[in-house]
């Protein structure tokens, strides 16, 4: 039951912007467990497979219930929102920096992954009036399994920098609406195709990685993670605001760093 529950929370992290759930996992203790139980699954599959069904059913359960509140919220409060989800963002980032070593190399290679990352982010405008491409859809699959393996990415940053991430929320909020499925069957096969070759390709490398080259493999985890934080201010704060909404949006993003040092605990 504890499982599932932690389950639903990392799942309900992984729809809002600039949080990664792969990052509540390791703060909740089963990101090790899941990762050693996808790539040692006959090892002992009973116990991986129990482990792997919880975990799946709290996570799907968070996404296909809450996409649409957190669609809502960005519609309606979008500064107030995103304001809470940048606490979220930099609070988790700054717990995760504590794991690296520093040194004149990694510093490097952070800085060449956030310039890198944040070149990308013209594809947003590349792409904004082409969104139900299926090619950007198999990119945004291939995007949502590789930020949930990798801690520290968030994956809806990702999708909102390549402006497909409120289609993908209507795509999953709107599940069972039969009719929707199948006018929109293209993008639906397209990003299945593209969560599971990521999953297939990215699972493996990620473990070695870590096990192999944890120390850099962490440096730049941390450089993505700021430059989701640069990017998602650029964001926020390029629409009109009032003086309440800055004053409440400063109160939340107290709160989202509030959460983020707790869930650290």
């Amino acid at each position: 039951m504890l499982l599932f529950v932690k389950s639903f929370i990392v799942g309900i992290g992984k729809i809002i912007p600039g949080v990664s759930g792969a990052m509540l996992a390791i703060n909740f203790g089963i990101y090790e467990k899941l990762l050693d139980s996808l790539t040692n699954f006959f090892s002992n599959w009973k116990d991986n497979l129990k482990l792997i069904i919880t975990f799946c059913m709290g996570l799907f359960l968070a996404i296909i219930l809450c996409s649409g509140i957190v669609l809502y919220l960005l519609n309606n409060y979008k500064f107030i929102t995103m304001m809470f989800f940048l606490g979220l963002i930099i609070g988790g980032t700054y717990n995760f920096s504590k794991n690296i070593r520093y040194n004149i190399k990694n510093i490097l290679l952070i800085s060449i992954i956030i310039i890198s990352f944040l070149v990308l982010s013209i594809y947003d405008y590349i792409f904004y009036n082409s969104f139900k491409n299926s090619m950007m859809f198999f990119l945004g699959g291939f995007i949502e399994i590789f930020a949930s393996i990798v801690p520290g990415i968030s994956g809806t940053s990702l999708l909102m920098m390549i402006g497909i991430y409120d289609d993908v929320l209507n795509m999953i909020s709107s599940i069972l609406d039969y009719g929707y499925v199948i006018n929109n069957i293209n993008i639906y096969i397209s990003y299945g195709l593209g969560m599971f070759i990521s999953f297939v390709i990215n699972i493996y490398l990620i473990k070695y990685l870590i096990n192999r080259y944890k120390n850099n493999s962490y440096s730049v985890i941390l450089g993505l993670s700021i430059a989701s934080i640069i990017y998602l201010i650029s964001i926020t704060f390029n629409i009109n605001i009032s003086i309440i909404e800055i004053i409440v949006g400063i109160m939340f993003l107290i709160v989202g760093l509030l959460i983020s040092s707790i869930l650290d605990k």
